[in-house]
C-alpha cells in the first residue's frame, strides 16, 4: 500500500504540470503573435517618416521574429527571450507614434517580468539559415506587403 501511495503522489505532482507548460506556452504564442502588430506598425513608422536609419532596425527585428517562431517547438525560453527583444525594440518607436493601437502593444509589467529572461548571446541570425537571412537582407522596407513573404505568426 506504501508502493501505491508514493507512485500515486509522484503521478500526481508531474501531472500537475502539464496544464502549467501549456498555460505557459499559449502566453508565449499569444505574445509572439502580438509582436507580428508591433512589426507592422514599426514599419508603418518607417515608412511614414522616411526613415532611412531604421530599415535596417527592421530587418534584424524581423530575423528576432522569425526565430522567435523558429525556436517555439524547441526551445521555449530562447523563443521567449528572443520574442521580448522585438517587443522591446519596436515600443522604443512605437512610443513616438499617437496612434491608439500602441497602448496594445506596450509592454505590460506583467509581460516583462514573465518574459524578461536571458536575453540570447548571439544575434538572432544565428537561428536563421542563409537564404532565409538572404532574403530578409534583401526586402523592400516600404512595400506594404513585406510581411506576407515570411512566417511572423504562429498559427
Amino acid at each position: 500500500m506504501k508502493i501505491f501511495t508514493k507512485k500515486l503522489l509522484v503521478a500526481l505532482i508531474l501531472l500537475s504540470f502539464i496544464p502549467l507548460k501549456a498555460q505557459q506556452d499559449t502566453l508565449l504564442k499569444a505574445f509572439i503573435n502580438k509582436n507580428d502588430f508591433a512589426l507592422h506598425g514599426f514599419q508603418k513608422y518607417v515608412i511614414k517618416l522616411s526613415d532611412k536609419e531604421n530599415e535596417n532596425e527592421i530587418k534584424e527585428l524581423l530575423k528576432y521574429q522569425i526565430a522567435s517562431i523558429k525556436l517555439y517547438g524547441t526551445d521555449l525560453k530562447k523563443s521567449a527571450a528572443l520574442a521580448y527583444i522585438v517587443r522591446e525594440r519596436c515600443e522604443i518607436y512605437l512610443a513616438k507614434s499617437t496612434s491608439d493601437y500602441v497602448k496594445y502593444l506596450r509592454l505590460s509589467s506583467y509581460e516583462s517580468a514573465y518574459f524578461a529572461g536571458e536575453k540570447p548571446v548571439v544575434d538572432a541570425g544565428s537561428y536563421l539559415n542563409k537564404t532565409e537571412k538572404k532574403s530578409i537582407d534583401a526586402i523592400d522596407i516600404k512595400d506594404p506587403h513585406l510581411f506576407n513573404n515570411f512566417s511572423t505568426r504562429i498559427k
